[in-house]
Parts: structure tokens; sequence; C-alpha cells
């Protein structure tokens, strides 16, 4: 067997460490003193590039016989849970199926007699005799055709789980899979199928039961029964190279079900070629006896007297248009449906003139019926969850919210409803209701990193803390309140949803900033002059002139401050509205470098205004008037407080980094539930190259930056500055590593359970909160390293200044605290509460998005497959869309914060 081992890691490796090698015989010709600094580097870096290799170049081993025996069973309990569940939700079996007659379609259809071994034909209220008739099937291949509504995903539903309820030894697993998302221009079916059933059923991502790839060579050995839904919602383009990829597939996998709408069948065959030897049936219209039979079975008996005109129109004249309406068994689930309530009038039904206008109006009538008029409280009892699902919802807000959602399937090309993916409904907001505060936040945690290290020359414990505290939080605020107002979106220049022109909403912005910023400026001056007055007492080891006023002064150059970032603000602001407007990228990615970038230029913001105003309110010539700022040496004074701010941000540009190419700031393609239930020594297993990924990546991240911020970091020789990078980097590169490998420890599934909706969103809220907390867990060991052995007093020089870096408890927490909010700021959790703000705010969903949408799938109006909703019928979903929406409304207002 071929053993698939790449090079390439291997070679990056290499390189690595010949990089790493030339630049510690550099350090080590600069002294004794740092050779055990410079080898220690070089050990390091050497370690985690070739872990790191080890761990890419390794070859996949394969899984076992026993182990795809033991994946064949967990995939088949799997999807017998899920489709028993949805089989009961959706109310397939009760009381029984309605009779829907199929019949064979070869001649039209289907493969040579010959070839298929049979004619197939069959009803849906005899699953049992249609799976026999299936498994007679010399190739196990069946293709179900049939109009809009006519049935074909109930069949496939109730065939799975027929199919599963006494499957012989080592039958195929049937798993029902929508073919819509699938491109078969980019993607071979087996790995679409491979990809599909790792991502539904997570119990199969355990590689320590069930070996390594254990879906993909569940596929490649045929041990799957696809059963592909949606042949029909694949563009027409791609339909026929659909069939070629269909039948190269089932050359090698052999039993295949499909189904799909007859005409766009026919017309890939016409272009195309038919599946080879597969048999063909085709759904038939409901007989107007089996209507009556079925209404008959399922009305209770209160309110037979209501049906009666109903049934009896049908028998009647079974020609007419209710009888052909009723004759789609998706009209007759509405209609039950719709006039389930005991005040409803189901005789409405015979004022129609056509069995398109009956259509029409139970789709119209769906939401208005399952959903209350008025909310109402919850059910105490907890005894009618539907009832208490309907009650919490208004009808015609409901309805504007599924065809708000409709429309965005629509647009995204898409039938899954996605809790992650809500974001992409929206226009992108860098300053949205809560990345504003998040950048700001960054802003407020920068002036707090840098006031930290200043205020611990002077101030005792308790004083620096609550100090740090009112910097921070009124330089977060004020921030939050400045990218606020001064971020202009795409509609300003005209007047927005409350009549406000232009000059009017100008000075209602300069209002709110006056009323904000004016009273946080005198705090924040007393605290600077609080610190600069104790320095002065206490005595420092540099020369200090305190003038009076001095937290005025302070508090008119923070206003200043503030007033350059609305300025800068505003003039990207503009600049962007320019730029053509770019789709959301798709979750999942790394954070992106702009936004690093975009966080790093905040975070030197608030560095830079800190330590101008604590260093140079200790440089002022005393004697002068208020607003002649005279310092005692203002180039070297400005340039010694700028060194500071810009190293600041390059430490935190060093964390920020270190977690993006580790993907702590990310995830997954799709968020999965976390379970911390797996075996410690699962843990052992990606531990090595976590580890050594953080570590390779600290240590390339700090050569680079130690190089760049040279003339940055003042009183510190280049060879100690690398040296104490390069520990630096280590240090936090080891940590983050290790937090990575808990948090894909995490991400081992213990048990069969089905991947839901509310469980991805819990598991992603465990990840944002573990990603804040592990990016400040690093910064906070790293204080309390330097303060156990006193590093920053230490005789090497190279480790003074790995002390002196972030050497206050509250420089570490500002730091390691902006880096998660990066972080968190990325994470699907964080986008999908901010678009239910944004959504909520236009009257299109509300907060909790996916509260509404658990309801409405209780309702029977989505349906829940794996961890996304899906409309119950596309033709309910294509009606829908068509909803007006509100006033004022198909986007986000973004040029009036209210």
């Amino acid at each position: 067997m071929k053993v698939d081992r790449r090079w390439w890691p291997w070679l990056v490796g290499a390189t690595g460490v010949a990089v790493f090698s030339v630049l510690v015989a550099v350090l080590v010709r600069a002294g004794g003193e740092t050779a055990v600094a410079a080898l220690s580097v070089l050990i390091s870096a050497t370690a985690g590039v070739l872990g790191w290799s080890r761990h890419r170049a390794r070859p996949v081993a394969p899984a076992s016989q026993a182990e795809l025996d033991q994946a064949a069973e967990a995939l088949a309990a799997m999807v017998r849970r899920q489709w028993t569940e949805e089989e009961a939700a959706r109310g397939l079996l009760d009381p029984h199926p309605l009779a829907v007659r199929w019949r064979s379609d070869q001649t039209e259809t289907g493969d040579h007699l010959r070839l298929v071994g049979r004619a197939v034909s069959g009803r849906s209220d005899d699953v049992p005799g249609f799976a026999a008739a299936f498994r007679a099937l010399p190739r196990h291949r069946l293709i179900l055709l049939g109009e809009p509504g006519a049935g074909k995903t109930t069949l496939a539903v109730l065939l799975v789980r027929e199919l599963l309820r006494d499957a012989p030894p080592g039958e195929p697993v049937p798993v029902l899979l929508d073919l819509a998302p699938w491109n078969p221009r980019k993607e071979s079916l087996g790995d679409w199928m491979a990809r599909r059933i790792h991502e539904d059923y997570p119990a199969l991502r355990n590689y320590e039961t069930y070996g390594r790839d254990a879906a993909r060579k569940l596929v490649s050995e045929g041990r799957v029964l696809p059963v592909l839904d949606g042949f029909d919602e694949l563009p027409a383009e791609l339909r026929p190279r659909a069939l070629a990829a269909v039948n190269r597939a089932v050359a090698v996998h052999e039993p295949l079900v499909l189904a799909s709408r007859t005409a766009e069948y026919r017309a890939a065959v016409e272009a195309g070629d038919v599946v080879t030897a597969a048999a063909a049936v085709v759904a038939l219209p409901v007989k107007a006896e089996d209507v009556v039979a079925y209404l008959q079975s399922v009305v209770a008996p209160r309110r037979a007297a209501a049906w009666r005109p109903v049934t009896e129109e049908i028998t009647r004249n079974p020609d007419g248009p209710l009888a052909r309406a009723l004759s789609l068994p998706l009209n007759v689930w509405l209609a039950r449906t719709v006039y389930s309530a005991p005040d409803s009038d189901p005789a409405e039904l015979l004022r129609h003139s056509d069995a398109e206008s009956v259509r029409r109006h139970l789709l119209d009538s769906l939401v208005p019926a399952v959903f209350a008029g008025e909310p109402a409280p919850a059910d105490p009892s907890g005894t009618h969850v539907r009832r208490t699902a309907a009650n919490r919802w208004r009808a015609d807000d409901a309805e504007l919210s599924l065809g708000f959602l409709a429309r965005h399937l629509q647009r995204q090309g898409t039938d899954d409803i996605a809790w992650w993916e809500l974001h992409r409904a929206l226009p992108p907001n860098p300053v949205g209701p809560l990345s504003g505060p998040v950048a700001g936040a960054a802003v407020g945690l920068g002036a707090g990193c840098m006031a930290g290290d200043y205020f611990h020359w002077a101030l005792p414990p308790l004083s620096r803390l609550l100090c740090f505290l009112v910097v921070t939080l009124a330089t977060a605020v004020a921030s939050a309140t400045v990218l606020w107002l001064a971020f202009v979106g795409r509609g300003a220049g005209r007047a927005d949803r409350h009549g406000r022109g232009p000059l009017a909403e100008v000075a209602r912005r300069t209002g709110i900033w006056c009323a904000v910023l004016l009273p946080l400026a005198p705090a924040v001056g007393a605290v600077i002059e609080y610190w600069a007055r104790t320095a002065a007492s206490t005595g420092i080891h540099y020369e200090v002139g305190v003038a009076a006023h001095t937290w005025l002064r302070a508090a008119l150059w923070w206003l200043a401050a503030m007033s350059a970032l609305t300025v800068g603000v505003l003039g990207c602001a503009l600049v962007r509205r320019r730029m053509p407007p770019r789709p959301g990228r798709r979750w999942g990615r790394r954070v992106p470098l702009g936004k690093i970038a975009a966080f790093t230029v905040l975070f030197w913001v608030g560095a830079e205004t800190a330590s101008q105003l604590c260093f140079l309110s200790t440089r002022q010539e005393t004697g002068r008037p208020l607003l002649d700022l005279a310092l005692l040496d203002p180039g070297a004074d400005l340039r010694f407080a700028n060194q500071r701010a810009v190293f600041r941000a390059a430490l935190f540009l060093l964390i920020a980094g270190i977690m993006a190419f580790l993907g702590l700031g990310g995830s997954t393609d799709r968020p999965s539930r976390l379970s911390f239930r797996a075996p410690v020594s699962s843990l052992l297993r990606p531990l090595p190259a976590c580890v050594g990924g953080g570590l390779a990546s600290g240590v390339a991240l700090v050569v680079v930056l130690g190089l760049a911020v040279a003339p940055w970091a003042a009183g510190v020789p280049l060879w100690a500055r690398l040296a104490a990078s390069g520990l630096m980097g280590a240090f936090f590169g080891v940590l983050f590593g290790l937090g990575l490998a808990v948090l894909r420890w995490a991400r081992l599934p213990t048990d069969l359970e089905q991947e839901t909706p509310q469980s991805t969103l819990r598991g992603e809220h465990v990840v944002a909160n573990a990603v804040l907390v592990f990016a400040m867990v690093p910064p906070l060991l790293k204080w309390a390293v330097t303060a156990w052995w006193d590093l920053a007093t230490s005789p090497h020089l190279w480790l003074q200044a790995f002390g002196a870096w972030l050497q206050t408890l509250e420089a570490n927490l500002a730091v390691g605290l902006a880096a998660g909010l990066l972080a968190l700021s990325n994470s699907a959790y964080f986008r999908y509460r901010e678009a239910g703000l944004r959504l909520s705010r236009i009257s299109r969903l509300p907060r909790r998005p996916l509260a509404f949408l658990e309801d409405a799938r209780l309702l029977h109006v989505l349906r829940q497959v794996g961890p996304v909703y899906q409309f119950v019928h596309a033709d309910f979903r294509e009606r829908i869309a068509t909803v007006d929406s509100r006033s004022g409304g198909g986007a986000e207002l973004e040029t009036a914060p209210s």
C-alpha cells in the first residue's frame, strides 16, 4: 500500500532551523552572557519546528476493519435516532402515512429493464413492502420522482427508517443527504458524501474508537447507502454533470436512492444520461377516496362535522378544484395543519375556483394558523410544547421573519438556515452593537496597559489598581462612543428614518460626544495629577516637574487625543464609503490580518495617549501659564513616551499573532458541541503538534518583531532584546499551544448524540469563553513568574528585559484581555449575538434568533437537519419569500445610531 508521506513540512522545518541557527550564531558573538539564552532559543525553536513538521508529514493510518464495523454501527444508530425524532416531529406516522401510489417510470427515466432486474411500484402507506421491493433490486438503485409536494422527501425518510429497522448484517447504512449544496464541478460525489457525513455525524470524528477518517473509509468501501434528496434544486446547468458524477460514483459504490422533481430530472436525462441500472418510480396524484379516508382518520371526532363539507365535496366532485388541489400530499398536510384549531372553518376551501388558488391560500395561511395572534405567557404546566411555542410570537412578526430568512437563503444559494451564517444577511459593520464596544475596549486596554506600567513606579498596589481602572474604563467608554458616532455609514447624507437631515444629525452626534466625553475627562485628569504628584514626592529615577493645574492639562490632552481619534475614524469611514461593498466572509477562517492590524492600531492609540499623559505630566516646567505646556526636554520626552507605547503595541501584536497562527481566533469549518468527557490519554495525541506549532510561531514572530521594533525598545541592546523576545515568544507559544490542544481534545465526541443547533451554539459559547480565558492566562502567568523570581532585577540583562516588559499585573491583564477580545470578536458565537441585535433592531428577527427557529420547528414550519434548519418545503419557502418587508427596510440603517 502506498504511504501518504508528505515531504514539504520537513523542508519548511529544515529552513526554519537553519534561519534560527544563523540568528543564534550572531547573538552568541555578542558575548558570553548571551550563550545560554541563545542556546535555549535554538533548542526551543528546533523542537517546535521539528514537532510541527513531524505531525504534518506523518501519514494517516487508515481505520481497521473492526473499527469500520463499529463506525457503521454507530452511524446506523445516529441515523435511526435522527429520523425517528424527525419523523415524530413531522407527524409522518400520525396516525398513518397518506396513501400515495408510486408506479414504475422505467420507460421514461429508468435504465433498461434487463439491467435493473425488475420494475418497482408501491404505496407510501406500505413502506415495508416498498423496502422489500428495493432490496430485491440486484443493484439497489432507485429514482423517486414526483411533482412539487408529491411526498418524495417523506417517502425517503420512511424508507431510511424501514431499511434500518431490520437491516441484515453487512447491509450499507442508509444516510439521507440534501443534494442542493453539492457542486459537482468542485467535488466528487464520494468526497462530498464523506465530508457531509463527517460534519453531520460527529461521533465518527472520535478517531480513538473508529480510526482516522472513518466517514471517508465507510463511503469508499460501500458501507453507506446514499439517499440523495433535492436533485432538482441543483442549478440547471449542473444537473447533467451531476448525473454523470453519480454514475461514476455508483460504478464503485453500487447502491443509491435519488429523489427529484419529475420535469427537472427528465430534462437532465435528455441532456445527459440515465443513472445506470436504476429503477425509477413516479408519484401519482392521491385518489379522492384516499384523501377522504385519510382526513376521516386524522381529524378528531369532535371536528368531523366541520370537515364534512370538504369530504363531501371531494367525494361528489373528484375532478373538481378542491379534489385536484388535495391530490398533492403537501396540500393535504397544509389543510390538516391550517384547520386544526377548534375555531377554524375548513369549509373556506370550497370558496376557491381552481386548485392553484387553493394551494396559495393554504401556503399563505400556514404561519397565521400555527402562530398565535398575540403573544401570551408560556404554558406553566409545560404539557403542550407547541402551544407554548406558538404563544411566544405574533403571527405577523413570525411571517416577516420567515420571509426574511427565505430571501436570505435565496441570496446565499442554500437550503440551510445555519445560525453561524446569519451575520451574512447583513452588510459588515465594524462598529456594530458588539463590535463597537469591543473596539473601544481595545483602546481603553491599551491605555490601561501603558498606565499600569507607569503607575508601578510610584503608586501602592491598591491605588495603582483603582487608577488603572479609571483610565481604562474612561478611555474605553469614550473610544466606543467615538467609534459609534464618527463611523459614517453608506447611507449618510440623506434624511434618516426619523426624518433628520444631515445638519441635524451632525448636531445630534456632537451633542452626544460632548455629553459622554466631557464628564470623563476630569476623572482622567485627576488620576494623572495624583500619579504625577505621588511620583514627585516619592522620588523616581529621573528629574520630575509637576506644574499647577496638571489635572486640567491632562483632561484637555485626553480630549485632544479623543478628538484626533474621532477625526481618524471619520476619515476611514469616508474612505470606506467610496469603496465598493464586499460580501461578508464566511465564518470559519482564522482572524483576518486586517482585523489584527486594526486592533493593533487601536491598542497603540490607547497606549500612546496614556504614555504621553503619564510621562509628560511629570516632565513639565513649572511656573508657566495653563496653556503654555513646556517640557524639560521636549524631543527626548516625546520620543521616550512614544517608544514605550509602540513596544507595548508590538507585544500585543505578538500575542495576537500567535493566537491567529494557531487558529485560536476561529474554529473548524462549522461549529460543533464540546465534550470534556474524552479520556485524558486522548489529550496526548494532539499535544506535540499544538505545542510545537505554538513554540515555532512564537519564536518566529519575536524574531521578526525584535528586528522590526529595534529602534523602539529604549535602553535595551539588540542581543538582549532578541534573547528576551525569544524567551517571551517561546513562553507564550507553549502556553497557547496547550490551550489549543485542550480545545481539540474537548471537541472529541464521546457519545452518539446528534449535533443540534442548540448543542453547537452551546459549544461555541464555551469556545468563545475559553478563548477569552486562554488569551489572559499566559500574560498572567508571565506576571506571576516575573514577580516570584523578581526577574526585573535579574543581573542578566536579557532576563531583566523579559521581566520588565509587561511587569505589572495590570499591564498583563490588559494586553491579555485585549487579545482575547480580538479572538472573541471573530468567533461564531460573537457574530451570532451581534447579528441577532442588528436584525432585531430592524425588526427582522428576535434578539435570540435560535429560540424563534426552534419554535418554528416545533410548529412544523421548519425542519431540523443536524445542526441546521430548513423550511418544511421548497414551495413554502418560495411563497413566503414574497412577503413584503416593513417600510424602511431591506437593509440595516448605518447612518443614525439610536
